[in-house]
């Protein structure tokens, strides 16, 4: 009966001690992509020259597919892909010079890229 408690014991905190440290990971990569996007809307909206914007885009989309790896070990891929999704539809608007819609678009990404956080955040809310 003691064997079986201290197993439980073990698997709990390796359960507790995981979830903590996704859920830091997630804070961290979502913060970065978020603050990288918010740069990209600034930099559209002051009209920067349409070749750096797209190598600003690639290179945001290209740490993405990095992170994307480890996150998808452990959320979603329906939720990853929508991120996916809006940072290829960005980088076609600005290859088609259509700024503004890239704005939109940008917009788009970073709410689908907040929800992401909140939702593999533990609260109350998130566990019932």
């Amino acid at each position: 009966m003691k064997r079986e408690l201290i197993i439980t014991i073990i698997i709990v905190v390796i359960i507790i001690i995981a979830g903590i440290l996704t859920q830091e990971n997630t804070k961290k990569v979502m913060s970065d992509i978020n603050g990288k996007l918010e740069d990209l809307k600034q930099a559209v909206l002051s009209d920067t020259e349409n070749d750096e914007l797209s190598r600003d885009v690639d290179k945001i989309y290209d740490d993405w597919l990095e992170k994307d790896k480890i996150l998808s070990l452990y959320i979603e891929h329906n939720e990853l892909e929508k991120i996916n999704t809006h940072l290829k539809t960005i980088k076609g608007y600005l290859e088609a010079d259509e700024e503004r819609d890239s704005v939109s678009e940008i917009e788009k990404c970073i709410s689908v890229v907040d929800h992401l956080e909140e939702k593999q955040a533990v609260n109350i809310k998130n566990i019932f």
